[in-house]
């Protein structure tokens, strides 16, 4: 604020009391206290609601690889746990529970503050077993840690530590400077709050949701900024593992049909339990994510879990501004939080999901909408030239290393003893160095009979297909051939496209 000093009050000096007034009424303007009241109640959660792969239609009972996890037999539990939850309400009765959009899935409510503002926690515990609520991204004192370790602290700096069931405790966290977005940061940055009394069997239980920390002026109705973002939503990206959730125990007696025959220590009733979601949700389950053609999506993005949580999260059709740099990929690690801002422009259903293969086939996919909300929507402009490609795919026998010696030490690659005969020695058992692929191989017109001539400096680019290029504004045109044995398709990143020309299958 700066200092200002007002003497005793006469006519000259009415002025600085003014200014004094002034100062003072706009820096509490600046600022706002914003409660929540947040309970803690334990529900059952159905991961896969709809009974179906929402990506490919089918039922999960006919999914073999949904089948692993969703199916309730003697010995596994299926696609429904009990879990405990972070809800919000309208007020210390704890009556009346703020429903939260469906997409949320089991994360708490979204917990938004501008900078210098004050966030007041009134979280009461339903549930059977104590727990707590820490934040990332703002600032607390002892007292408002909610996190339970030995700090060498004691009473009231304790009391924050856990809540016991049937109980409350009020938290303050302000949101100083030190935590405010700096101008090139996005307009909210992305913060998660958890319970905090063994951090991995809370989170996989259920205790997490999302805590924005934003700009001034971003959550005001009134505001520019609220006027260009008019969509936000949050994500969370983990394998949930069942298995370290406090109610495992009643989860195995409660809903497998024989609970006798359950081994906690089977690895694969353990691989059953590892539930790979996007916000609770498996297998395109996830509801909700809806927008308008022409409209400013902010998505708040974050990965929690263990090793195994390497996520790489695609928006298909779309791209977007991540950490200033245009991409349609983002990466997710355990405990990263991130903020892209999308401008959403094509019409259709399109998938969003994690490349990870084995989470592509464990279920951690979702579609989202854009809609035709407006009759006059923005078209890309096509100012630029039409950049024409006839590739075909086809079957080649490709060898790993055709010249047969290790470059590095000069030995034979399949050399007795040395590290690359584990690769390249083929026997009854061992395939070798050369393998059957698909390769995208140009042509240089629709007739696919004359191969179009590489220079040498492609000669680096080994098994993958051409080099496509474009400037901005250019439409490419890739006509496409399939001279293999196999249904394969083209799909590209980076660039716009309509459903006609996606290239990749689900069910749009």
């Amino acid at each position: 604020m700066g200092k200002h000093t007002c003497k005793m009050l006469s006519p000259k000096n009415v002025p600085c009391l003014l200014l004094c007034t002034v100062l003072w009424l706009s820096f509490f303007a600046q600022a706002a206290i914003r409660t929540y009241y947040i309970g803690i109640v334990a529900e059952n959660w159905d991961y896969a609601p709809t009974g179906r792969n929402q990506i490919t239609g089918q039922d999960l009972a006919e999914d073999e690889e949904a089948m692993v996890y969703v199916t309730q037999e003697a010995n596994r539990i299926g696609r429904v746990y009990k879990k405990a939850m972070f809800k919000q309400f309208t007020d210390s009765t704890y009556s009346q529970e703020i429903i939260k959009p469906s997409w949320l899935g089991f994360l708490g409510p979204v917990l938004r503050a501008e900078e210098r503002d004050t966030f007041i926690i009134h979280l009461k515990n339903f549930a059977s077993r104590p727990y707590s609520i820490h934040p990332h991204g703002v600032f607390y004192k002892k007292d408002s840690e909610g996190a339970l370790y030995h700090d060498g602290t004691g009473g009231k700096s304790k009391e924050d530590d856990f809540v016991l069931p049937g109980t409350n405790y009020t938290y303050t966290w302000p949101v100083t400077d030190d935590f405010a977005p700096t101008l090139t940061d996005p307009q909210c940055l992305t913060w998660i709050y958890h319970s905090h009394i063994d951090t991995p069997k809370d989170i996989n239980t259920g205790l997490i949701g999302p805590l924005l920390v934003c700009k001034k002026g971003s959550l005001d109705n009134t505001s520019e900024l609220v006027a260009n973002f008019t969509k936000g939503f949050a994500l969370m990206f983990s394998i949930i593992d069942e298995n370290l959730s406090w109610y495992l125990d009643e989860n195995i007696n409660a809903f497998c049909l024989d609970p006798s025959t359950v081994d906690k220590d089977d690895e694969d009733f353990q691989l059953s339990n590892k539930m790979h979601a996007i916000n609770g949700y498996v297998f395109g389950n996830l509801p909700g994510l809806e927008v308008c053609a022409d409209e400013l999506v902010s998505w708040h993005l974050f990965g929690m879990g263990s090793e195994a949580d390497i996520h790489s999260v695609q928006f298909f059709d779309h791209t977007f501004i991540e950490r200033g740099h245009r991409t349609d990929v983002v990466s997710l690690f355990p405990a990263t939080f991130v903020t892209v801002e999308m401008k959403v422009e094509n019409v259709g259903k399109w998938l969003l999901t994690c490349q990870v293969n084995e989470h592509v086939k464990a279920g951690m996919m979702g579609l989202y909408s854009v809609k035709a909300c407006s009759p006059n929507i923005s078209q890309p402009s096509h100012r630029g030239q039409e950049r024409r490609y006839f590739i075909a795919v086809e079957k080649v026998l490709w060898d790993y290393g055709p010249s047969g010696i290790d470059k590095y030490t000069g030995q034979a690659l399949n050399a007795t003893g040395s590290d690359s005969a584990l690769f390249f020695t083929r026997g009854e058992d061992r395939v070798g160095g050369q393998y059957w692929k698909a390769h995208y191989v140009p042509y240089t017109d629709g007739k696919f009979t004359r191969k179009k001539e590489q220079p040498e400096t492609a000669v680096h680019l080994g098994i993958l297909g051409p080099v496509i290029k474009a400037e901005i504004g250019d439409t490419i045109l890739v006509t496409f051939a399939n001279k293999a044995d196999k249904n394969y398709s083209m799909m590209p990143h980076g660039v716009a496209f309509s459903k006609s020309s996606e290239g990749a299958s689900y069910a749009d």
